[in-house]
């Protein structure tokens, strides 16, 4: 129950963000002679207008929503995985590389080896800054950092050289094989299934996170490392499995990215996913039902930014401001959060001594 009004607040909360956001942007549009309701109008036109449109949002939605899950566990136990957008990388090079060398295989044996590969690198990715982080106390913050641009280069001359796609100038590897692609859910309007993944993974970390001891004790270490290591926890054992398990995600974004949208891998297949998940995660505060929530209000932001351009005339740069405006807001909501938390405990302390 405590979960779920938890959880209502946040969704809450999100949807109140989003409309502060949509009155800031209309202010700037006004000011700069634009008419905001047009502007919005052909915003959610363009991202909620059909069912194509929604099928793209949704489309959109599936590799930030396991991105930012990615960066959630390891958060929520206190360790800081912003290796995401490299590790991205090393599962979609791996889903791309199954994909494509092995044939024949029948899509219930091809498509798990893919995401098999993918999740492994994605682990193998992130267990590298957690040791340093656990054996040696090296800060993962600058090492997940560092270790985007040694895999992003891995991965690079792997795509242009031994796995080059021959036909193609750019650094790409040949397109996956039929059977190492994800099944439409709806073809007519190419809705993909990898939407189906990002639901499952947010339902598990929900249930790891809400109804499970290694979810407590992550939870734990989180608010506070010493009290979980002076409650026997063993914070070394735990932080690293998070660091795993946020790989296992990251692995999982690329394989989707490979096998649900782009057939292939190519270099920077990981976009802005790696950042943006960062952020899609700190906006929902972690939880997995509200980073669906946050995921599709980025992409509806994304989507309809062209349509704001072409019928409003409105630039797609203020999609930028929106997002930024958008932080600004979920960072003034937390704000005032803790000062009327400060007061509330104030004048209970008050009320406690004239007692």
């Amino acid at each position: 129950m405590k979960n779920s009004k938890r959880t209502i607040n946040s969704l809450t909360s999100i949807v109140g963000v989003f409309i502060a956001t949509m009155i800031f942007g209309a202010v700037i549009m006004v000011v700069i002679g634009k008419n905001p309701l047009q502007a919005y109008t052909a915003m959610f036109s363009y991202a909620l207008g059909d069912m194509s449109a929604i099928a793209n949002l949704m489309n959109r939605s599936m590799a930030l929503i396991l991105s930012a899950l990615c960066y959630a566990v390891a958060s929520n136990a206190g360790i800081y995985n912003l290796g995401g957008k490299g590790q991205i990388e090393l599962g979609a090079i791996a889903a791309a590389v199954i994909g494509y060398k092995l044939v024949g295989l029948p899509i219930y044996i091809h498509i798990p080896l893919c995401i098999l590969a993918a999740i492994v690198m994605g682990m193998i990715g992130a267990a590298v800054p957690g040791y340093l982080r656990v054996k040696w106390k090296v800060d993962e913050v600058i090492s997940t950092i560092m270790l985007n641009s040694v895999f992003f280069m891995f991965t690079s001359y792997l795509a242009n050289y031994p796995f080059r796609d021959v036909t193609r100038w750019s650094g790409t590897t040949p397109p996956v094989a039929e059977s190492a692609k994800l099944p439409f859910l709806i073809q007519n309007i190419d809705l993909r299934s990898g939407i189906i993944l990002g639901f499952v993974a947010a339902a598990v970390i929900y249930w790891i996170f809400n109804y499970t001891n290694q979810g407590y004790r992550w939870k734990m270490i989180g608010s506070n490392p010493s009290f979980a290591q002076y409650g026997r926890v063993n914070v070394d054992k735990d932080q690293m499995t998070a660091m795993i398990v946020s790989g296992l995600l990251s692995g999982l974004t690329g394989a989707v990215l490979v096998c649900g949208s782009n057939y292939r891998f190519w270099e920077s297949i990981a976009g802005p996913y790696g950042w943006d998940g960062v952020l899609v995660a700190m906006l929902a505060k972690n939880n997995p039902v509200a980073i669906i929530a946050v995921s599709f209000v980025f992409s509806i932001f994304k989507n309809g930014a062209l349509g704001m351009e072409q019928v409003a005339g409105v630039p797609s740069d203020l999609t930028g401001v929106l997002l930024a405006a958008l932080i600004l807001f979920i960072t003034g909501r937390e704000f005032v959060s803790i000062i009327f938390r400060k007061r509330k405990h104030i004048v209970l302390v008050d009320e406690k001594v004239k007692q």
